[in-house]
């Protein structure tokens, strides 16, 4: 009776891996024993840079969506510095995919895809300040606590505690667990922002 033998592909860690960041001969397969995710060498590429090989789960578009539907305050200390919303939002888990809501800012989208990922971003905040009218709000994307200065929107508050609606755009390139938030700023003086509600969401550039 013939038998058949085991074929072991190679194998060790993510970490493993990146350490070693050997080339892969033509063919050949090479996994990551902790991920569960493999790689398939061309014969010149370096481990870092070779794409993961795709299944069908995988193929899905990385996104993430969370809003604050709630009035808050943003404790605002100095005029016209950018600051977090120190708020928490709800994050929508039943339409996203390699996203979750941030841990270091909870007002925030964190890539857990286990790649760098490009992304783009809506962002939206209606805020007002707690006195005075025709007070000027900004609003800006942040990846990992650093303020994108690209994405910067202003807006005016109006009469009669109107909010200022607050928008912005951009994307984004975003490696493994890192974390986009928005932060505000009162351009006009040192007053808190009087939250009103907010959204933020992402989805994969491809």
């Amino acid at each position: 009776m013939s038998s058949v033998a085991p074929i072991r592909i190679r194998r060790g860690t993510a970490a493993t891996w990146t350490t070693a960041n050997p080339i892969l001969r033509l063919g050949e397969i090479a996994a990551e024993t902790d991920t569960l995710r493999f790689k398939v060498g061309n014969g010149t590429t370096r481990w870092a840079f070779l794409p993961y090989y795709v299944t069908s789960s995988e193929a899905e578009l990385v996104r993430g969506q969370v809003s604050k539907m709630d009035a808050g305050t943003i404790v605002i200390s100095t005029q016209s510095v950018y600051v977090s919303t120190g708020l928490t939002g709800t994050f929508d888990s039943t339409t996203a995919s390699g996203m979750t809501l941030g841990t270091t800012d909870t007002f925030a989208l964190k890539n857990t895809s286990g790649a760098t990922k490009l992304m783009q971003f809506y962002g939206s905040i209606d805020a007002r300040t707690d006195t005075g009218n025709n007070k000027t709000l900004g609003i800006k994307l942040a990846k990992n606590g650093t303020a994108i200065d690209q994405t910067e929107c202003r807006a005016f508050t109006g009469s009669s505690a109107q909010e200022a609606k607050l928008v912005t755009n951009w994307m984004v390139s975003m490696a493994a667990n890192d974390e986009v938030s928005l932060f505000i700023a009162n351009l006009s003086g040192d007053e808190d922002i009087a939250f009103g509600r907010g959204r933020l969401v992402a989805t994969e550039v491809r």
